[in-house]
């Protein structure tokens, strides 16, 4: 559903909320951590706190809230009063909060319990708990040229400058037809500091048109951060500063898959880091985005090319955006295309004025006679040209601001501030230090005649991050040019490079040694003390994000950056990485020595302890769930389930020996995704949630999840669970206990059987153990020289949910039975039969060896039990002709003899190292002939959905499932790195069209 066109620009921007409010009601608003908001809820609780506020049109009130669901709900709640509203960091120094509030002259301020306070000004804070009933409230009527919001900038005269907008600035960007796709599916995290126009672009893009903002509870958004929001929110759009985008694009290059459209700028864009992301993601759409807050946001955005990068005048800033006009001027002349002039723009965007400073809005804001028009221009004081297709380009700036971390400086106003806090400083000039790119990387303060002691601490305390100088140098002269100018390439060459830290002793602390090692690869320096603030040794904010995104590289869990700010020294910040690891429960005594794990948990955990991001013992289940689903109930149902079956509340730990030990683990929580546009959607937004890895170690042995679907009671549920304390038979298992447990809590209880055991399935499977050693030496010699499976050449990039997928009709089934009853053998034996020659005739060899999962549930008891029962059979295939079925009978029978055999225990006698690829084996093939997972809850229809693994330990896993009406479902998973995707459909397809050609008297 697009907006209407006359409709976006000609009311406020509330206008737009309330719409969707009444359109899509439950459509997902906001989502923050685990709460979600939905539009209905946000509208009414905005209309509510309106109705309490008392502000009305003109007025321009300050906000103080820190960034969240309360700030949204607060800044509609000022719009729906017809006033303006200014977000202000509550962190700010309190010099600077009172310049702005002073420059608003407000009748409130709205701030949280305990926060801002200012003398003189009423507070409001938000009433807490939901609003069942919003009160009989009309928000205002505005038009598209009132005032809506105010964004404070830089200022040379040492105070900051307020910049008004109309509510048309905003709308304009995001009308159909525009520069990116913003539409009802949009999810664009919330993550720019709130005083910043990039804010409103993070804010309006997706609240305008019924999409859904993630609000981001980090300092920025880190590559961490938008890896969490892409998989578990489906966060498909996002705005960058050129400088975060290239730390991101350093540190962590994969955090942006997943994204459709990716905005950067604010600074000068690198092209080394542009050509590096879109050679590993061309798919993404890349916008460069330029403009000045006083034409809000963006001015022009142009499609970045790889073409873009080998441009000897850097990344074009584009063309401009609509309902906005850009001219380049030579005074008040038009300049002519490749010829440079002062960029000056017009249109729907143009702020109103600067609060309180006629003089310099007059000087800034002119109108100039362009043709046969009269129009108002912003001259930005930046140089571009146009060229011979159109493009703008830039040029510079006629004066000295600069940009910081997408921060607009001047410099003078840094000037004047550390004039006015350090009066022993008699006169004092700012200088940008660039990096090899040509963006600014710090400031640099040369003062006059000396650097008082305790300077930069001040200076932390009163100075915004992005104004604080990296060094005050002490200079007794400013030396000048010969034409009597500042020369501040000889002032800049006096700095010197950063003062070497020296260098600290080594830690025995290894997980501190690593921290400060971390500290000074990022800051270049050979060796950092653990006990100085990562600011004190020169780490600026990107600095720290780098910082965090090694550090989840090297430990394999997120570092938010905002664990380095609240613990800013590499000793505190180890500390808090140490407490905050997932819980692992303590080392069992010698009363507690848990249930012995079975060889193939062995297996899961060894597999998991060598990689612990590992997700290929990872369980996914999905269904769909048409109805008006009872959510307690099915958090219930879940509770219950987490209580009966033991496997689910164990640690698997590996000391003092491998053993399952039942822990106080709470229930896994169902995870609420924003609704989904459709059930694929839905179920692609569940795994991506669902595949983050496990640890069975500190039991996180299961998770779960719900993502409901737009424009009816339909959701899709999905559990993942590993494969040490699960199975196939455990599907129907856990889907069968969901559903009593379900209506359990909503008052149909009917009786269960006792719960299963840890200790219960293990004596079960210890009392199959015996005589398994006469079978070492025959497998010995059967397993001597089995060659690997070489597959045809063709592999791709590794990938995940690669799948062939090929029905077998109840004919074909028949006839397979048929075969088998004539051979005297199994229905497995058959298909088996007609896999092997599949495979040898796609892969040219006839010797092989395929593995074969075997259920172990022989115990009555083991029935209605969740948990791992299976083994790893190894059939070595020779020779295999398609009328071979006895044989293959034969040799599946003396395999299923030997299967007490220790998967482990088979390895070894077979040569194999852990970890190594080998021929036992790169394949699998399974018939399953579990029960279906039937999740059968009264008053709602269910239909489960068999996914694709998220990863494969193999290379190539062929399974069989049952389908209705008695037939079978070939799927054919494969790992593209390995198996070409078509050899894997010439396999699916020769063993289909193979069992469709049987006739009984194919059989020796």
């Amino acid at each position: 559903m697009q907006p209407d066109p006359q409709w976006t620009t000609e009311t406020g921007l509330h206008d737009a909320v309330a719409r969707t409010a009444r359109d899509r009601p439950q459509a997902v608003a906001l989502v923050s951590g685990r709460r979600t908001v939905g539009y209905g809820e946000l509208d009414r609780t905005a209309d509510a706190w309106a109705a309490s506020l008392g502000t009305g049109a003109g007025d321009l009130v300050p906000i103080t809230l820190p960034r969240g669901v309360e700030l949204v709900t607060a800044l509609l709640a000022v719009l729906k009063t017809g006033a303006a509203y200014a977000l202000l960091d509550p962190a700010w120094p309190a010099d600077r909060l009172r310049e702005a509030v002073g420059q608003l002259d407000p009748p409130l301020l709205v701030t949280r319990p305990g926060g801002v306070e200012l003398p003189g000004l009423p507070s409001w804070t938000p009433p807490s708990g939901p609003v069942a009933e919003a009160p009989a409230f009309r928000p205002a009527a505005v038009d598209g040229s009132a005032p809506c919001c105010v964004f404070f900038t830089s200022g040379t005269t040492g105070t900051p400058k307020g910049v008004l907008v109309p509510h048309r600035a905003t709308a304009r960007l995001f009308r159909p037809g525009t520069f990116a796709r913003f539409s009802p599916a949009t999810v664009m995290p919330l993550a720019a500091p709130a005083p910043w126009d990039a804010f409103s672009l993070e804010l309006w893009s997706a609240l305008f048109n019924g999409g859904t903002s993630v609000i981001v509870d980090e300092p920025f958004l880190s590559a961490a951060s938008l890896q969490d929001g892409i998989s578990r929110h489906g966060v498909d759009t996002v705005w960058l500063t050129s400088s975060l985008f290239s730390m991101i694009v350093d540190e962590s290059p994969e955090a942006f898959r997943g994204l459709s459209q990716l905005m950067i700028g604010g600074e000068r864009l690198s092209p080394g880091h542009v050509a590096r992301f879109l050679r590993r993601h061309p798919a993404i759409t890349l916008l460069n985005g330029y403009g000045p807050v006083e034409s809000t946001v963006f001015a022009t955005t142009h499609r970045i090319t790889p073409a873009d990068c080998d441009r000897p005048g850097g990344i074009p800033l584009g063309r401009p955006v609509p309902g906005t006009e850009v001219h380049v001027l030579d005074g008040v002349r038009p300049c002519a295309a490749g010829e440079p002039g002062e960029i000056c723009l017009a249109g729907d965007g143009l702020a109103l004025r600067y609060l309180g400073r006629p003089e310099l809005t007059d000087a800034k804001f002119i109108t100039v006679r362009i043709g046969d028009r009269t129009r108002r221009l912003y001259r930005t004081g930046d140089l571009g040209a146009w060229d011979t297709a159109g493009l703008l380009h830039f040029h510079g700036r006629a004066d000295r601001q600069v940009k910081i971390r997408g921060h607009r400086v001047e410099p003078a106003e840094v000037e004047r501030q550390l004039e006015r806090l350090l009066p022993a400083v008699r006169a004092c000039r700012v200088l940008a230090r660039r990096d090899d790119g040509g963006s600014v990387r710090e400031l640099l303060a040369f003062c006059t005649p000396a650097v008082p002691d305790g300077a930069m601490a001040t200076l932390r305390a009163a100075l915004l991050p992005h104004h604080r100088p990296a060094a005050l140098i002490a200079v007794d002269v400013f030396p000048v040019t010969s034409q009597g100018k500042l020369d501040e390439r000889a002032l800049l060459a006096m700095a010197g490079e950063p003062a070497e830290v020296a260098p600290a002793d080594e830690h025995e602390d290894p997980l501190v040694r690593l921290v400060a090692e971390t500290f000074g690869a990022v800051l270049g320096r050979p060796g950092v003390p653990a006990d100085v603030p990562f600011t004190d040794l020169g780490g600026g904010s990107l600095d720290a994000g780098r910082v965090c995104a090694r550090l989840t590289g090297r430990l394999g869990r997120a570092v938010p950056v905002s664990r380095l700010y609240q613990h800013p020294t590499a000793l505190a910040l180890a500390g808090r990485l140490r407490s905050s690891r997932p819980p692992t429960p303590p080392r069992p005594a010698e009363a507690d020595a848990g249930t012995p794990l079975t060889p193939m948990q062995l297996v899961f955990l060894t597999r998991q302890l060598r990689d612990p991001g590992d997700r290929t013992s990872h369980c996914l289940l999905t269904w769909v769930v048409e109805g008006e689903l009872d959510h307690a109930a099915l958090e219930a149902a879940i509770a219950e389930v987490h209580r009966r079956h033991e496997p689910l509340r164990a640690a698997y730990l590996p000391d003092p020996h491998p053993a399952a030990h039942v822990v106080d683990i709470e229930p896994p929580p169902v995870e609420y995704l924003p609704r989904q546009p459709g059930v694929e959607a839905a179920v692609e937004a569940l795994r991506e949630l669902l595949s983050e890895p496990l640890d069975p170690t500190a039991g996180d042995v299961w998770r779960t999840a719900l993502a409901e679907v737009d424009g009816g009671s339909v959701a899709v549920f999905g559990c993942l669970v590993h494969h040490i304390a699960f199975d196939g038979r455990s599907e129907s298992v856990l889907a069968r206990d969901l559903a009593a447990g379900y209506e359990a809590a909503r008052g149909s209880a009917t009786a269960t059987p006792d719960p299963v055991t840890l200790a219960d399935a293990y004596r079960a499977y210890a009392a199959r153990l015996e005589g398994s050693a006469a079978h070492h030496a025959s497998l010995r010699e059967e397993f001597s020289g089995a060659p690997d499976l070489r597959w045809p050449a063709g592999a791709t990039e590794p990938a995940a949910g690669c799948m062939v997928e090929i029905p077998l009709s109840a004919a074909v089934v028949a006839g397979v039975d048929a075969v088998a009853a004539t051979a005297g053998v199994s229905r497995f034996a058959v298909l088996l039969t007609c896999y092997a020659t599949s495979l040898a005739e796609v892969t040219g060899q006839d010797d092989f060896v395929v593995g074969v999962p075997v259920v172990q549930r022989d115990a009555p008891v083991l029935e209605r039990a969740i948990g791992c029962h299976i083994t790893m059979l190894a059939l070595r295939l020779r020779g295999i002709t398609p009328d071979a079925v006895r044989a293959v009978g034969r040799l599946a029978e003396r395999a299923f003899a030997a299967q007490d055999v220790p998967f482990p225990e088979l390895l070894r006698v077979a040569g194999v190292q852990p970890g190594e690829r080998h021929p036992l084996f790169q394949t699998v093939f399974a018939l399953q002939d579990n029960p279906a997972p039937e999740l059968r809850l009264s008053g709602l229809r269910t239909t489960f959905l068999r996914q694709p693994y998220l990863d494969l330990p193999l290379e190539l896993h062929t399974e069989l499932w049952p389908a209705p009406g008695g037939g079978l479902l070939v799927t054919v998973h494969f790992r593209p790195e390995a198996v070409p995707e078509v050899t894997a459909q010439e396999i699916a397809k020769r063993f289909a069209d193979r069992t469709h050609t049987l006739r009984s008297g194919q059989a020796r």
